[in-house]
Parts: C-alpha cells; structure tokens; sequence
C-alpha cells in the first residue's frame, strides 16, 4: 500500500526559514494560541520542523506525564474568528491572510538548547508547559478536524524553522495540487530509516521510498509492472496461505467461537507469509505451530517487524534527538531493522546463487519471484532491492494487514452487509469450489465492502507534497515551496461529499465511477500513488471472502477506532466470533 505515512522531514530544506524570522503582526499575534506543531499534527514531522513533538511514548516511568494525569479542562477553546480572504478584483489575498493558528514564537528562544538538553524529560516539560494538555495525543485526524471546524477549509501553520505547512480537506483544492505536480511531485519521506541507512549501516543511499522526483520516477518505472503481476502470478499460494489462516482459527476459537485477543498477530503472520511467498516464492511457516515457537525465525521476524513499527512511530513523532545521540527508542529500532535486513539480505544471496546456476546451465523458469525480477534487473543496485523489501515489510505488510482488520470489523458490525458478501460470494462459488482472481473481480458487493472500509478507515490519513510552483487555492495565494497536507480520511468523511459519511454503506460504490472526484484517495494519487495497490486489493478481498464463506464474524464489544502509528492501526483487540455457516 501507499507509502505510506505522511512525514514531514523535508520541510526546512525546501521552505525559507527566513520569513519565520519576521516579528508577528498584529493579526498574526491575534491569532496566536498555546499549541505547538505537533499538537495540530499528529501525523509525524521531522527533526527539520524543530517544533515536533513526543507522541504518548513519552508518558513512559521515567518522563513526566503528558495527559494522563493532567486535569480536566474544558474542550472550549479561546480562538480567533475565522478570517475571510479579501479579494480585489481577480486577485487572490496574500498567502499571510490565510487564517490559523500562529504557533508560538517561543520555540525559537528554546530549540537552540536542545541538542544540550534534548533528552525526553526536556521535551516532556517543554511540551506540557505549552499545550496544558488541551489536546490528546496521536488520536489520527481529531485535532486537523478541530482546525478545520474553526478556522475553515484551509489553514496556514507557521512556526520557527519549520517553513510554512498548508492543510486542506476539500476535493477542488486537492484536485489544485494534484493537478500541477507534475510526473516528479515531491512528499514526505521517513527521517528515521535514512538516518539508519546512511549513517548507522553506512549504505550508499537511502533506499528507493526517499527517493524524490525524477530518481522516484525512474525507480517506479523499472518496477511498476512487476508490482502489478505479482499478486496474479502468484494467486495460489495465496489461496493457500489463507487456507491456514482458517485452519488457525479453528484452533484457536473458544467454546463461543471467539478468537484471543492477540488475533491481530496471527493477521499480521498471515500478511507475512503472503509477503514471502510474492516475493521469495517461499512458504517460511508463520501460521505453522512451530513458527509461533519463541525461538524460531518466523517468530523473531515477527517479533521485530511489531518493534520496528512501533519505535518507528514513535521516532518520527518526537523530538529527533536521535540525530545528536542514539536514543533507546531508535537503538530498539534499529535492532530490529537489524533483525529484519538480516532476513532479507540471506534471502537476497541465495536468490543470487540460484540465479548464478541457473544461468550456467542455460536454464529458464517461468513465474520467478519478485526478488529475482529485482535482481535480473540491470537498473536497480542489490542494496536497493535490499531497502526496497525492507520498506515493503515495515509499512507494505502494516498497511494491508490493518485495513483487513478494519475490513473484518466493519462486516462484523454490519451483519446485513455481511449477509448481502455472502450470498454474493456463494452465488458465484459454491462452498466446494476453488477461488481465482477472475472470480474475485465478479464480485462487485466485494470490491464496494472494501472500497467503503477504506473509505472510512484509509491506511494512511494524510497526503503530503512539496508545491513545485505558486498556485491559488480558495482564493489565497499558496507560493512554490509550500508544503501542503492533504487529510484524506477526512475528505471522505465529509457530508457534502459522502451522504451518511460515518456509516458502513458498501452499496454506495456499486453504481458509482472510479472518478470521486478526490474525495477518496486510499492509496494516493499520480506518480506518488501506491505501487502495492493491485497486490493489495487481491489478498485482502481473497481473505475477506474465504472467512465469510467459511464463518459468521461477530463482534461484541466496544466500538474499534483507529489510532495513528505511521498507518492507522485498530485501537482495541480483535475479539471477533467466528460462526461456522450453516
């Protein structure tokens, strides 16, 4: 899926810090309120924004508390009123008139001193001084929505050192941007995994996910197709690994037919060998009883792919003073990318001495893996194949494996929906027959089921990108370099441009187009969209409708939300009730 995670690490080197500098107007300080960047973005910003912040990884023992045991204080907040842009004629108001909160100044005074005094108890004092714990911690989307609601459809954040960052929400203005990118647009990147790459590992780059504009071009061209073949060439193993995913079930179901509550492990194992089987055309056994042994290799891959997401997030939405000084958060990190390059990079040499043999003996196969595409091809060096699977574990293999499980909830908590998947999936294959991707793309009611949960719960929430050049959005002047944040989760969740935006209504996309217009973007847009799309839609809609063909799915507890950890990830255990059919 869609690289998945806004970032915002570039800012400061393409955003001027000299207009930062300037004193405050009159409006400006009007404007002003007791919010830092990170409590407006909970999606995470980069070291080059100075004003991030530590997300709930901070209220750790040995920090200070940032809200858990603040009191109570009213949800009312003290604001500016919305500001109406002033226009002449046909010309657009200036870009400082678009309304929003000035972040405070101050920052400016103490970021000087962190790389002395950058440790998390300074950010924890620094943080809970300036946001009196008015708003919550890596809730997703809920404080954009709070911006949105007060100062309109557009909002300017201006902060030291961190550039000048516009968030918008509307279709027509996401269209503006899109439709001047380009075919080299410019995003976010993850400052974490470079650091790693470059100056932990010394690779000689980054990896192809922080590549930026032609360089990104190129590398899609080279793989882009071999994305798109790789869920169809290999359409029964993943048939087969499903087939253990329900035997897994059986097993592990209780007298009322529900699952543990770490059954979003045996999702995430089920999402792994899937990945290993696209890509080294290798069972490894994740769903086997052995594999879930403490010591084996699949439990350990496990184990740090759960850690490395994890310390990931948390990396990215805090201070980056893992820059200055390796931080336990990044060493934990960076232990566990360990574990995963180590994986990666034997299956990579033993790909290569297949490859050697095979060209001696003159031989061909048909249907190679994935990675052996990668390596037979001239244009991509051995080491960016390396990060290229790395970055498809880490964020590839989180995004698809969480939005199944929204998937799974939302049939669960919609049993008409769930009825009308399932006479849908009999009609077309009785419960004797075999699977194929034809049969997979006859199932429309299938395909609106998943397009309608990642409606509502899009694997990633934001889209970010660098403006290549000055446009006009709702009237404002918006000038190169801008960086622009586009909260697609809640585009499209929206009244005007989805009737009954909250609720789970898959026959909303039977009779409707592909184009909406931007109002829905799961796996972005242009250039930059997700090279995993195909692969993705495949293994969740295979899986999706093997389990209801198979079982009832019930939940009986407490609504599941979503929090934010790089890609939206269920707030609560998946304690689903597998029926059997009668």
């Amino acid at each position: 899926m869609q690289r998945l995670l806004p970032k915002f690490a570039t800012i400061s080197r393409q955003c001027s810090v000299a207009k930062l500098s300037k004193p405050l107007t009159v409006n400006e300080s009007q404007k002003c309120l007791d919010l830092n960047a990170a409590d407006i973005l909970s999606a995470p910003i980069g070291q080059s924004q100075a004003a991030a912040v530590m997300n709930e990884s901070l209220t750790r023992t040995n920090t200070i508390p940032l809200l858990d045991h603040a009191p109570e204080v009213s949800t009312s907040f003290d604001v500016t009123p919305k500001i109406e842009p002033q226009i002449i004629g046909d010309k657009s108001a200036p870009f400082e008139e678009i309304p929003g909160p000035a972040v405070l100044k101050i920052w400016e005074k103490y970021w000087k001193y962190v790389p002395l005094l950058g440790t998390q108890l300074f950010s924890s004092l620094l943080i809970n001084r300036f946001t009196q714990g008015r708003l919550s911690w890596n809730r997703n989307v809920t404080p954009l929505k709070y911006l949105f609601n007060e100062y309109g459809c557009i909002v300017r954040i201006n902060g030291p050192l961190s550039g000048d960052i516009v968030m918008i929400h509307r279709p027509e203005h996401i269209a503006e941007v899109f439709k001047q990118e380009g075919d080299t647009p410019v995003r976010s990147g993850i400052d974490i995994l470079q650091h790693y790459r470059l100056h932990y590992r010394k690779y000689r780059l980054a990896g192809p996910f922080s590549l930026q504009g032609s360089e990104w071009l190129e590398m899609r061209e080279k793989v882009e197709q071999d994305f798109d073949q790789m869920a169809s060439t290999f359409f029964e193993r993943i048939d087969t690994v499903c087939d253990e995913l329900i035997n897994r079930i059986y097993k592990i179901r209780n007298r009322q037919n529900e699952v543990p509550p770490t059954f979003h492990e045996d999702i995430l194992r089920w999402g792994m060998e899937c990945f290993c089987s696209l890509t080294f055309n290798k069972h490894l056994g994740f769903l086997e009883p052995a594999g879930y042994n403490s010591t084996s290799e699949t439990s350990r891959i496990i184990n740090a792919l759960s850690v490395a997401h994890k310390y990931m997030s948390r990396c990215e939405t805090g201070f980056q003073v893992w820059r200055f000084f390796l931080t336990p958060f990044a060493r934990k990190l960076f232990d566990a990318c360990d574990v995963l390059d180590g994986v990666i990079a034997k299956h990579v040499r033993q790909a290569q001495n297949k490859l050697r043999t095979r060209a001696q003996s003159g031989k061909t196969e048909e249907g190679a893996p994935i990675l052996e595409k990668f390596l037979l091809n001239e244009g991509i060096h051995p080491d960016d194949v390396c990060t290229l699977l790395m970055d498809m574990m880490i964020l590839g293999v989180q995004a698809t494996v969480n939005s199944e499980a929204f998937l799974l909830y939302y049939l669960a908590r919609n049993p008409r929906s769930q009825r009308k998947l399932y006479e849908e999936i009999v009609s077309v294959l009785p419960s004797d027959s075999s699977f194929t991707e034809k049969t997979l793309r006859s199932m429309p009611y299938l395909r609106a089921c998943l397009q309608e949960s990642l409606r509502l719960r899009p694997a990633v929430p934001y889209i970010t990108r660098l403006l290549p050049k000055t446009i006009s959005i709702h009237g404002y002047t918006v000038p190169k370099g801008t960086f622009v944040i586009m909260a697609n989760e809640i585009t499209s969740k929206r009244e005007e441009n989805f009737e009954d935006p909250e609720k789970f209504r898959p026959e909303r996309w039977l009779n409707s187009t592909e184009d909406t217009n931007y109002s829905y973007l799961p796996f972005g847009y242009g250039a930059r969209s997700c090279l995993g799309k195909n692969m993705a839609e495949v293994t969740m809609m295979l899986l999706t409708a093997r389990l209801i063909r198979q079982f009832r799915i019930e939940y009986d507890y407490a609504d599941i939300k979503s929090r934010f950890q790089m890609v939206n990830v269920p707030n609560k255990p998946l304690r689903f009730r597998f029926v059997d059919r009668d």
